[in-house]
């Protein structure tokens, strides 16, 4: 009698081996969004690829991964907008799931500071509009920190008519990030830049007391108290604060010719 023998379903170790490795393989390309062969019409892709019989799934991610992304990005920006407390990971990433084993910082709620001239144009086209008319010659500039500022030449003619050579002096007026709120010296600072304070002292042998400091240290025109400066559609703070800076270079330039003492000029509320 003929004796039947049955072999189980399976695979030799060899086969399975290999196709474990194809399949981390498919698994590779997947996570790095390789590109990908498989037999068209059945759309297998373990076979072996054949030119005639096959089609390529173009590298990339499915497009579920991008729609996550995405709503990652726009949750951040609603955060960003809302000034909401946003937390991230240790190296600044703001897209990776915290958990307890990551070390973790949340950014604290609030929004960034924005500049006056952002949130208030308006106010921006008035400066522009008024420095047009009083100071036509000054150039407007932005600082790298944001601040913008005007750039230009202020000649008061005093000197010139005594000694018959005109001083010019160019000034720098640089909004301050609280504009147009006034403080001491007004939101906008008056700096001279050429000649410098340095060389103004030296000129005339004393150190002239209307001059304040600004948070680094340097040196700008205390031109006003706060109360005297101007706003308003016509004439504004850049303006108003130029033309009291012609002010203070007038007194200068007057104890310079000697028609105004330098006790005069250093006294409070004197010019």
């Amino acid at each position: 009698m003929e004796k039947i023998i049955l072999i189980p379903a399976g695979r030799m170790s060899a086969d399975d081996a290999a196709l474990a490795a194809k399949r981390a393989a498919l698994k590779a390309k997947l996570l790095s969004g390789d590109k990908i062969t498989l037999k068209s019409g059945t759309g297998n892709a373990v076979q072996g690829s054949d030119a005639n019989n096959s089609i390529s799934i173009p590298k990339g991610k499915l497009a579920v991964d991008d729609v996550a992304l995405k709503a990652k990005r726009e949750a951040l920006k609603k955060k960003l907008m809302n000034g909401e407390k946003i937390t991230l990971k240790g190296d600044g990433n703001v897209t990776g799931t915290s958990n307890a084993q990551n070390t973790t910082i949340s950014i604290p709620k609030g929004k960034l500071a924005a500049q006056w001239y952002e949130t208030n144009p308006t106010l921006l086209q008035a400066e522009k509009a008024a420095m047009a008319k009083c100071f036509p010659g000054f150039k407007l500039g932005k600082l790298d920190d944001g601040r913008l500022y005007w750039l230009g030449e202020l000649t008061p003619g005093v000197y010139e008519t005594k000694f018959g050579c005109k001083k010019s002096y160019y000034v720098m007026a640089v909004y301050q990030n609280n504009h147009p709120n006034q403080q001491m010296g007004s939101s906008v600072y008056v700096y001279l830049v050429q000649p410098d304070v340095e060389d103004i002292v030296r000129e005339c042998g004393f150190h002239p007391s209307h001059l304040l400091r600004d948070t680094v240290g340097e040196v700008y025109l205390c031109t006003t108290e706060a109360g005297f400066v101007q706003t308003g559609n016509t004439v504004t703070t850049a303006a108003s604060v130029l033309a009291w800076a012609v002010k203070w270079l007038l007194a200068y330039e007057l104890v310079l010719t000697g028609d105004l003492p330098k006790e005069k000029f250093n006294e409070h509320h004197g010019i």
